[in-house]
């Protein structure tokens, strides 16, 4: 089983490392635009659908491969995207893009988008703010300040040797990078994608009980005819803050298809 794996807003390709020893098979992490010391800026939803699927191509030869031969759990041959909160967007506007690229899409803690226009215009005015806010006190400043926001808070709840991992991978983003992640491929900026539901590969959404914000939007995607669970316990970043559960439930999932 071969997995892209897409990160969150300030974390790393390497924040999947654990839990890819749950699930195991050939985990495939890059940095997405924007993160990483050395970001690629241009982060609009087009590029990013290019730089995904530039990683697709290439998953066998580039950096942040994690290969875990112990689990007993394989599905030979099979292809998964699986994408994390931005992430998650990342990976729904690639699987819509390339329809044909995939054997499975695994969204952890999603949003395919802001409906209302008035509203992603106050998204839009929220992240610009908070890139002058990264670009004035710095990477470490805004982290420390993003890491007390309550969706991110459950986050403590994650080992504590994975956070020390995480935070230290974190020290590598640019204000550059991380201002124009927020400028280009925030919720504002990207498109509403609620009409093109549901992908056409099966698709399994993944939400922390604790989240209430992003187990209803899963809850409404479900409608479209997408497989939803609850993690009960946690909150926004389940695949860490209970990595046995997550890994059970992508386990059950990938056979049936």
């Amino acid at each position: 089983m071969h997995i892209l794996a897409l990160h969150g807003f300030t974390g790393r390709g390497s924040d999947f490392a654990p839990f890819a020893e749950f699930v195991g098979g050939d985990w495939h992490c890059p940095d997405l635009p924007g993160h990483g010391p050395n970001p690629q800026l241009d982060c609009t939803p087009e590029a990013t659908i290019d730089f995904v699927e530039a990683e697709r191509a290439t998953r066998h030869s580039r950096h942040s491969m994690f290969s875990v031969q112990r689990s007993a759990f394989n599905v030979q041959g099979s292809s998964v995207l699986l994408g994390y909160s931005m992430g998650a967007r990342a990976a729904l506007q690639h699987a819509l893009a390339y329809p044909g690229a995939w054997d499975a899409l695994v969204l952890i803690s999603p949003n395919p988008g802001i409906a209302d226009p008035a509203a992603r215009a106050a998204r839009r005015a929220t992240d610009a703010e908070l890139a002058e806010r990264i670009e004035r006190g710095g990477v470490d400043a805004f982290i420390e300040f993003w890491q007390q926001t309550p969706m991110i808070r459950s986050q403590r709840n994650i080992r504590a040797e994975w956070r020390s991992a995480m935070q230290a991978a974190r020290a590598g983003h640019t204000a550059e990078g991380l201002a124009a992640s927020l400028r280009r491929f925030g919720q504002g900026s990207c498109p509403d994608l609620w009409p093109e539901l549901p992908p056409t590969m099966p698709t399994l959404l993944i939400t922390g009980e604790q989240d209430i914000k992003y187990t209803r939007i899963a809850e409404r995607m479900s409608a479209k005819h997408v497989s939803h669970t609850v993690i009960g316990g946690v909150g926004h970043a389940p695949h860490l803050e209970a990595p046995g559960m997550t890994a059970e439930v992508i386990h059950s999932f990938l056979p049936s298809h």
